[in-house]
């Protein structure tokens, strides 16, 4: 009788072992249910708020002008005071012309840029191996991107022989993570005041070249 006894003792322990590793499994799945909802909306919560992000900056840099004479202090170094940046073009009579870029204020913080071999025309990238961290750094601060990581290409588009190996390369040399990086397109035209022709948009061939704005950000 004490043997019947010690194995159904045994049963019993054996049947609440296995109810408790069955409490834990469930208790596992539950826990993992219930937070698979939370990390999707926490995933999109940050890919909203970073789209939203790149989405005005490049606002920011095709329909605005930027701080007045931003592009002058930039130029000197002097990063301080500026608050806002932008490439917009405002004629002599305080008109501005909505995606209408000036090269001068592209030049000013993206440099001189690169010649297409094939075309001759010019594009930019930001940042470039040309800047410095103190640089990249106030461009994220004014930029709004502080924390951030991101990289700015302008370029012609619509140019049947324009090279594109160039902006390729550059793009595959930056650590873009791209599994998480928005990027945003802003199609524009740039004028050189410096232009004495009625005409001061940038052209190719007597006709004036579409150039396209990208920002990656991640």
């Amino acid at each position: 009788m004490a043997e019947m006894n010690i194995i159904e003792n045994d049963r019993a322990i054996v049947n609440i072992d296995l109810m408790a590793a069955l409490i834990i499994v469930m208790s596992i799945i539950a826990v993992a249910i219930y937070s698979i909802p939370t990390v999707s909306y926490n995933d999109k919560d940050w890919r909203a708020k970073q789209y939203i992000y790149t989405i005005r900056v490049t606002d920011s840099m095709v329909q605005d002008g930027g701080d007045p004479l931003w592009e002058v202090n930039w130029t000197s170094g002097n990063y301080s005071g500026i608050k806002k940046i932008g490439f917009l073009y405002i004629d002599n009579n305080s008109k501005p012309e909505n995606k209408v870029l000036n090269i001068d204020k592209i030049k000013a913080l993206m440099g001189n840029g690169y010649k297409d071999n094939s075309t001759n025309t010019t594009w930019w990238e930001f940042p470039s191996p040309d800047n410095n961290l103190s640089t990249i750094d106030n461009a994220s601060r004014v930029l709004g991107l502080t924390g951030y990581s991101f990289y700015i290409q302008l370029h012609p588009v619509g140019l049947n022989n324009f090279d594109p190996n160039s902006l390729e390369t550059n793009i595959s040399s930056k650590i873009i993570n791209f599994d998480i990086a928005t990027v945003v397109d802003r199609y524009v035209y740039i004028v050189d005041p410096s232009i004495s022709d009625d005409i001061k948009y940038l052209k190719y061939d007597n006709r004036v070249v579409h150039y396209r704005l990208n920002l990656w950000v991640w």
